[in-house]
Protein backbone atom coordinates (compact mmCIF):
# COMPACT_ATOMS: atom_id res chain seq x y z
CA UNK A 1 0.00 0.00 0.00
CA UNK A 2 1.43 3.37 -1.05
CA UNK A 3 -0.14 6.66 -0.04
CA UNK A 4 0.82 10.27 -0.58
CA UNK A 5 0.69 12.17 2.73
CA UNK A 6 0.35 15.52 1.00
CA UNK A 7 -2.26 14.46 -1.59
CA UNK A 8 -5.58 13.58 0.04
CA UNK A 9 -7.23 10.32 -1.06
CA UNK A 10 -4.35 9.36 -3.35
CA UNK A 11 -3.17 5.80 -2.82
CA UNK A 12 -2.18 2.68 -4.71
CA UNK A 13 -2.46 -1.01 -3.87
CA UNK A 14 -1.09 -3.97 -5.78
CA UNK A 15 -0.22 -7.60 -5.23
CA UNK A 16 3.56 -7.08 -5.56
CA UNK A 17 5.84 -4.20 -4.70
CA UNK A 18 6.58 -3.50 -8.36
CA UNK A 19 2.90 -3.45 -9.26
CA UNK A 20 2.06 -1.15 -6.35
CA UNK A 21 4.83 1.27 -7.30
CA UNK A 22 3.63 1.33 -10.92
CA UNK A 23 0.06 2.03 -9.80
CA UNK A 24 1.31 4.79 -7.51
CA UNK A 25 3.11 6.40 -10.45
CA UNK A 26 -0.13 6.28 -12.46
CA UNK A 27 -2.07 7.84 -9.57
CA UNK A 28 0.55 10.57 -9.18
CA UNK A 29 0.68 11.26 -12.93
CA UNK A 30 -3.09 11.54 -13.11
CA UNK A 31 -3.22 13.90 -10.15
CA UNK A 32 -0.40 16.14 -11.41
CA UNK A 33 -1.72 16.28 -14.98
CA UNK A 34 -4.96 17.85 -13.72
CA UNK A 35 -3.23 20.66 -11.82
CA UNK A 36 -2.75 24.13 -13.29
CA UNK A 37 0.58 24.33 -15.08
CA UNK A 38 2.10 26.89 -12.71
CA UNK A 39 5.08 25.57 -10.80
CA UNK A 40 3.75 27.04 -7.56
CA UNK A 41 0.74 24.72 -7.72
CA UNK A 42 2.95 21.65 -8.04
CA UNK A 43 5.21 22.85 -5.23
CA UNK A 44 2.18 22.92 -2.96
CA UNK A 45 2.05 19.12 -3.27
CA UNK A 46 5.76 18.57 -2.74
CA UNK A 47 6.49 17.14 0.69
CA UNK A 48 9.20 19.30 2.23
CA UNK A 49 9.24 18.03 5.82
CA UNK A 50 9.05 14.50 7.15
CA UNK A 51 7.02 14.22 10.36
CA UNK A 52 9.00 13.70 13.57
CA UNK A 53 7.10 10.57 14.54
CA UNK A 54 6.75 7.83 11.99
CA UNK A 55 5.28 4.36 12.43
CA UNK A 56 7.85 1.57 12.23
CA UNK A 57 6.24 0.18 9.07
CA UNK A 58 6.20 3.51 7.21
CA UNK A 59 8.98 4.56 4.86
CA UNK A 60 9.21 7.88 3.07
CA UNK A 61 10.54 8.21 -0.43
CA UNK A 62 11.12 10.89 -3.00
CA UNK A 63 9.60 10.40 -6.43
CA UNK A 64 11.38 12.01 -9.36
CA UNK A 65 8.90 13.22 -11.95
CA UNK A 66 9.60 14.52 -15.46
CA UNK A 67 7.83 17.67 -16.70
CA UNK A 68 5.44 15.57 -18.81
CA UNK A 69 4.42 13.48 -15.74
CA UNK A 70 5.15 10.25 -17.62
CA UNK A 71 4.73 7.42 -15.06
CA UNK A 72 7.18 5.27 -17.04
CA UNK A 73 9.95 7.79 -16.33
CA UNK A 74 9.27 8.23 -12.61
CA UNK A 75 11.75 6.90 -10.07
CA UNK A 76 11.52 6.31 -6.34
CA UNK A 77 14.37 7.14 -3.97
CA UNK A 78 13.98 5.95 -0.38
CA UNK A 79 15.09 8.15 2.47
CA UNK A 80 16.81 6.91 5.61
CA UNK A 81 17.52 9.16 8.57
CA UNK A 82 21.08 9.91 9.57
CA UNK A 83 21.48 7.55 12.50
CA UNK A 84 24.12 5.11 13.76
CA UNK A 85 25.09 2.40 11.24
CA UNK A 86 23.28 -0.35 13.17
CA UNK A 87 20.01 1.60 12.94
CA UNK A 88 20.52 2.23 9.24
CA UNK A 89 21.14 -1.49 8.64
CA UNK A 90 17.97 -2.35 10.58
CA UNK A 91 15.84 0.12 8.61
CA UNK A 92 17.40 -0.98 5.33
CA UNK A 93 16.62 -4.62 6.17
CA UNK A 94 12.98 -3.72 6.88
CA UNK A 95 12.80 -1.81 3.62
CA UNK A 96 14.39 -4.70 1.72
CA UNK A 97 11.78 -7.01 3.24
CA UNK A 98 9.02 -4.84 1.81
CA UNK A 99 10.60 -4.68 -1.62
CA UNK A 100 11.61 -8.35 -1.86
CA UNK A 101 9.85 -10.23 0.94
CA UNK A 102 11.08 -13.69 -0.13
CA UNK A 103 14.75 -12.86 -0.56
CA UNK A 104 17.35 -13.12 2.19
CA UNK A 105 19.51 -10.06 1.72
CA UNK A 106 22.77 -9.66 3.57
CA UNK A 107 23.25 -6.13 4.82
Amino acid sequence: HISFPNIPNAEAVGTTYEETVYYSYRVLADFLSHLPKQEAEIRAYTLSDIPDTVSSNVFYSLVSVTPDFDPHKMETHFTLPQTPPADIRQKAAKLAGLVTPNDNLAL
